[in-house]
């Protein structure tokens, strides 16, 4: 594949903030790769600019031009060219580029995206049922996400289960509360007006009528993102959980434990605060048997990776948090070597390409995190029924 034209564009996410996306010409046609961004980020994580969108755009065209001519024959002349860009260029504009040449490749080669990476798998969606935290403008819950994976062997089949559960939870919203009006976060998730207890038995009770109905594996999963509301050592919950709105680091393990065992939670996702690996290895002592996963605390980075290992036995891969494919394909691997479960995820400020489905399916991942409602999380559902 030669690359015939290039360029950098403004574009606006889902949250309607602006954006780089990368619109790449050849022989095979135009294709675009456009970089997301979180609301909620990790301190291990790359900016996803230098300076402001405009300036960072201007020198990056003045970068791409140079790159007209080039020739990319496969993954590993994409992460050459990964690794010849300059620093300041790492973040946004990297990704941008590498998913517009992720797809150029691929139709160069005539395989799908994923083909690149690996072999097809079955994965499974893990979907956002309500929101908080930051997702939800500090509305109801501290917890971030309460989250649902229906387990099968067929990717439209746990679609359809969790589908279901999501639905039977906007039911019992509607029945159940005076404040909800059927709005939800930018991952699709409702925005109860509950707070974290109730939140959390409310999607219990929906996945619970839709396992008598249809006798599905369905599990419950909770995203803390214990690092947004961790100040001066202490957990500070705007309403009692528990009975209490202030605890230590002990007490944080403890209350996870609690709601684990009381609501058998199967993923619990960042459940204290991204600098404490010591902590998630006593929640991982404590629930082995669920996935401990880490997000704010791995980065998708290598390195953070090597060091933390042994306190979780599941992460998440953000291919922004790290702003290059190789460093995903190396994380992505390093996983595998220490045995650690693989959740590929979209972020909170997402763009319309589905390209995370494809890295799912070729990175082997079990697990795709992934909206549910909305018209950018549906492109990657979607995506992952056409790869079934």
């Amino acid at each position: 594949m030669e690359i015939k034209e290039i360029k950098a564009l403004k574009i606006l996410n889902a949250n309607s903030n602006f954006t780089v996306e990368v619109v790449l010409n050849t022989e095979k046609g135009r294709f675009r790769g456009s970089s997301p961004a979180g609301e909620s980020n990790s301190k291990y994580e790359v900016n996803q600019f230098s300076r402001s969108i405009d300036d960072e755009i201007a020198s990056f065209n003045a970068h791409l031009k140079k790159l007209v001519g080039t020739k990319i024959n496969g993954l590993e002349d994409i992460f050459a060219l990964e690794k010849s860009l300059p620093e300041e260029f790492i973040g946004g504009p990297s990704l941008s580029l590498s998913y517009a040449l992720l797809y150029g490749v691929s139709a160069d080669l005539n395989k799908e995206p994923y083909e690149l990476f690996g072999k097809k798998n079955n994965v499974m969606p893990v979907c956002k049922m309500i929101g908080g935290g930051l997702h939800a403008s500090g509305l109801g819950m501290d917890i971030q996400e309460i989250l649902v994976t229906t387990i099968t062997n067929n990717n439209l089949e746990s679609i359809n289960g969790t589908l279901r559960v999501y639905k039977r939870v906007k039911e019992l919203l509607e029945d159940k509360t005076d404040s909800f009006i059927g709005g939800v976060d930018p991952e699709g998730g409702f925005i109860s007006g509950l707070d974290n207890y109730e939140s959390i038995k409310l999607v219990r009770e929906a996945a619970e009528d839709v396992i008598k109905e249809n006798s599905m594996d369905i599990r419950l999963g909770l995203d803390f993102a214990a690092s947004t509301f961790y100040k001066d050592g202490k957990y500070r919950y705007k309403r009692p959980i528990y009975g209490k709105k202030e605890l230590d680091r002990g007490e944080q393990i403890d209350l996870t434990k609690k709601i684990a065992d009381e609501f058998d939670i199967f993923y619990i996702e960042d459940p204290v605060d991204e600098t404490l690996a010591e902590d998630y290895g006593e929640v991982l002592k404590s629930l082995g048997g669920s996935l401990i996963v880490g997000d704010d605390l791995t980065a998708t980075t290598p390195e953070r990776l090597e060091k933390v290992h042994g306190s979780i036995n599941a992460t998440l891969i953000k291919p922004n948090q790290v702003g290059l494919m190789y460093k995903v394909k190396e994380y992505s691997e390093l996983a595998d070597r220490f045995k650690i479960d693989k959740v590929v995820s979209h972020r909170s400020e997402e763009t319309s390409i589905p390209i995370i489905a494809d890295l799912a399916v070729g990175l082997n991942a079990k697990y795709l995190k992934v909206g549910i409602n909305r018209g950018e999380r549906i492109e990657k559902i979607n995506r992952l029924i056409e790869l079934n």
